[in-house]
């Protein structure tokens, strides 16, 4: 018989962000390896759709997986005032009402990044993984009480993650960290001076500060261009603005939500990527950069602020790391990545998605 794998989510369908781009590469992914896959979120904005054409040509894949919108008649984004407890309360009710309607049995398999699907699932006993890429007082109560049941298990991205949540029994918790796309990402021989940053600019209203690269002291004395690639349409345009006052020998290219397949591509022919982050407790600990996978599966020299969460990235040795106060560090390692030999480490390989959710199916069991 099919076994049959639900994917509820408090995320929504079509987007350019990094989770909604991991989210779908992880269903499609699995129901390569023989699942009937189901993927069910909310339909909370006007650009939200389950038009399986419509996904299939945003996310560029010909995969049969369902796709299931429910309605959102929740308050979330629709009063200014008081934003993040109307975004607290419509996820908690919509994930009540959500497991109530499309749980079905204990023969099935539920994967969520919700922190309240894990729970309502938990109460069901049903076989549940939760994937946890944040911590708050919340998360952690809620992680708490549902890993009291017997099915109930949970994925985080860093070891940090699993401190923060108080984590102890290594049979129920498992520390797994984010996948490139296999069927995008690739490494090319010929290499150009390019040094790309693909990513949002800014996380929870904050600057990550890609600023740096503007500094005027920034003199690479070799034919560099450095392109950026990000689907945050308002910061891109402000952007755009500081590269016209910036006067600098270096030219600058920016692109607006490109495929995934444009993005290798781009990435593919560079040679240095930049994984920039501000300071944050949540950059220090939690991240787990899909970008950075996707630069490793591209060749790229890497180029990072120096974070506890980078450091503690696989195949961190060959980062090039700089002091996000110290603008000479940042030189420093980026004339460093310019000049040293592109490669492709063979054990990239690990960290693929099509290994991941393998490594997921196998933690079900």
């Amino acid at each position: 018989m099919e076994k049959k794998l639900n994917y509820i989510t408090y995320q929504t369908f079509p987007a350019n962000t990094a989770n909604s781009i991991q989210t779908i590469s992880t269903v499609k992914h699995l129901n390569r390896l023989g699942l009937r896959v189901a993927l069910i979120y909310p339909l909370r904005n006007k650009d939200s759709s389950d038009n399986i054409d419509l996904i299939k040509k945003q996310y560029q894949f010909q995969d049969e997986i369902q796709l299931i919108g429910t309605i959102h008649p929740l308050p979330f984004k629709k009063f200014k005032i008081l934003e993040k407890y109307w975004y607290l309360i419509s996820h908690l009710l919509w994930s009540f009402f959500t497991v109530r309607k499309y749980y079905e049995s204990h023969d099935e398999l539920y994967l969520t990044r919700s922190e309240w699907v894990f729970y309502f699932l938990s109460k069901k006993n049903a076989k549940v993984v939760y994937e946890c890429h944040q911590v708050s007082k919340l998360k952690r109560n809620l992680v708490k009480k549902a890993l009291k049941n017997e099915n109930s298990k949970v994925i985080v991205l860093t070891k940090d993650i699993k401190r923060e949540l108080h984590l102890e029994n290594d049979d129920k918790v498992k520390v797994l960290g984010s996948g490139y796309d296999d069927d995008f990402f690739y490494s090319l021989l010929e290499k150009k001076n390019n040094i790309v940053y693909a990513g949002s600019l800014y996380r929870f209203g904050e600057s990550r500060g890609l600023e740096i690269i503007f500094n005027k002291s920034l003199n690479l004395a070799i034919d560099t261009k450095i392109i950026i690639i990000s689907s945050d349409e308002d910061e891109v345009e402000d952007l755009e603005e500081k590269i016209k006052i910036n006067k600098s020998n270096i030219e600058y290219q920016i692109y607006r939500k490109l495929s995934q397949k444009q993005v290798g591509e781009i990435l593919s022919s560079a040679k240095v990527g930049l994984l920039i982050n501000n300071t944050s407790t949540h950059a220090d600990l939690y991240s787990s950069p899909l970008k950075y996978f996707e630069y490793l599966a591209a060749g790229l020299n890497v180029v990072a602020t120096d974070l506890n969460s980078h450091r503690n990235l696989p195949l961190s040795e060959d980062i090039e790391f700089y002091d996000a106060e110290d603008f000479n560090s940042f030189d420093s390692a980026l004339k460093n990545a310019l000049n040293k030999e592109n490669k492709t480490d063979s054990l990239i390989q690990e960290y693929s998605i099509s290994n991941r959710v393998n490594k997921i199916l196998n933690f079900f069991s």
